[in-house]
């Protein structure tokens, strides 16, 4: 009678609660430090990731599929630490398809991830979506660079991390294509072209294999020919799994990515099946805050990346608290409510970082966490990783919820 109404518990544990789905995947984060809401790591309104927690669910079964998630924000994701660290957890569960998008980020003398490597011969001149003078239109990766020099090359090299391959066999890069532009090539006798595409804004090319370096050549046909515009490439291996894009600029607000019509357009190239917004720290600096203009640049950015990506799911995210001067920010609290409101009116899945770390004066405790930089203002590389570890959760939460109710 006993082992019955254990067998009978079991059954209605198995099937009353989803914990138990052969499906579900496990994660732990790595260390927890006491202060983080863990209980509120999930993303709020799920139901619009349906077709995106779907499409990861067919490639974890089946491997027969790419899954592109672009990630857009300010300096807390240009360094990519955060990005990283959600990268490498997604690539090892649902397959690794390649580093993704890259920027020319150390060329145009900003600081680059370090999982990727870009060099040249010359000195390019170079413009951001932060810049307030911009000559030419910001393509994809919010920046970019600038030669008259027909000589000029641009050298570019991924590094392996962790478990994870970065080597490419497809580059697809991204340039300025008008009359007056040189055209790009890339010629390395030990790489055979298999193949070479063009579209309106860029160069694609496919290799008979890996490689983890090459170099991109300037080339002029025509004597119209004057310059070279250069967004960034996008490199992939070949394979089916995730290629996680990140794009991240330091200073950048929601209105420096929606006034670059480009950048918006080219974000469809990539074919997202998700789009997570990170924005909203350099908004907070405002000394006279406007809740309502903030409120309005939210919506032309997802206005514009709606049009070029209609059915494509979007994701926004709350700044963690920080310091301002001395002080923790007073502002961080009220952006943060502006992007939930936003959320919320506008049926968008919402991750409440601000929440998860802590809430109103979370930056003392991380800083005495040595979780913070000494600017009080970034986070320090441990801390950029926590908040990794933190959205990998959120994202494996959202996959367990889905496999086993669907």
């Amino acid at each position: 009678m006993i082992k019955k109404r254990i067998y009978a518990l079991w059954a209605y544990l198995l099937i009353s609660f989803p914990f138990f789905s052969q499906d579900t995947l496990i994660f732990n984060i790595p260390k927890k430090y006491g202060f983080e809401n863990i209980i509120a790591d999930t993303f709020s309104n799920v139901k619009p990731l349906d077709f995106f927690l779907a499409k990861l669910e067919n490639q974890k079964n089946n491997n027969n599929t790419k899954v592109n998630i672009i990630h857009i924000g300010d300096s807390h994701l240009q360094a990519d630490y955060i990005s990283h660290t959600v990268r490498v957890a997604l690539q090892e569960i649902f397959g690794n398809a390649g580093r993704g998008f890259i920027s020319p980020l150390k060329i145009s003398k900003s600081n680059e991830p370090f999982n990727y490597q870009t060099n040249s011969n010359i000195n390019w001149k170079s413009s951001r979506c932060v810049s307030t003078k911009q000559t030419e239109p910001i393509g994809l990766g919010g920046m970019l660079i600038k030669t008259n020099d027909v000589n000029a090359t641009i050298k570019i090299k991924t590094y392996n991390t962790d478990s994870l391959d970065y080597s490419f066999s497809r580059i697809k890069l991204y340039h300025l294509k008008n009359d007056s532009a040189y055209a790009l090539k890339i010629v390395d006798t030990n790489k055979i072209l298999l193949e070479k595409s063009e579209s309106t804004f860029s160069t694609n090319y496919t290799f008979s294999k890996n490689t983890s370096n090459f170099t991109i050549h300037l080339q002029k046909s025509d004597s119209a020919q004057t310059n070279s515009v250069f967004y960034g490439a996008e490199l992939e291996n070949g394979k089916n799994g995730i290629l996680y894009h990140s794009i991240g600029i330091n200073g950048a607000r929601y209105k420096n990515y929606s006034k670059s019509n480009e950048f918006c357009i080219q974000t469809a190239s990539l074919n997202p099946d998700l789009i997570i917004i990170s924005l909203g720290t350099n908004e907070s600096f405002q000394k006279n805050y406007n809740s309502d203009v903030f409120y309005k640049e939210i919506d032309t950015l997802l206005t514009n990346l709606k049009k070029n990506n209609p059915k494509t799911p979007i994701i926004l995210t709350t700044p963690a608290n920080s310091f301002y001067y001395h002080h923790t920010n007073f502002n961080i609290p009220l952006v943060s409510k502006t992007i939930t409101q936003y959320a919320s009116d506008n049926n968008i899945t919402i991750w409440d970082l601000y929440s998860i770390t802590g809430g109103p004066n979370s930056a003392v405790s991380w800083k005495k966490s040595n979780l913070l930089s000494r600017d009080g203002i970034h986070y320090s590389k441990d801390g950029y990783i926590h908040q990794g570890n933190l959205l990998t959760k959120a994202f494996i939460n959202a996959y367990n919820k889905y496999v086993s109710n669907r």
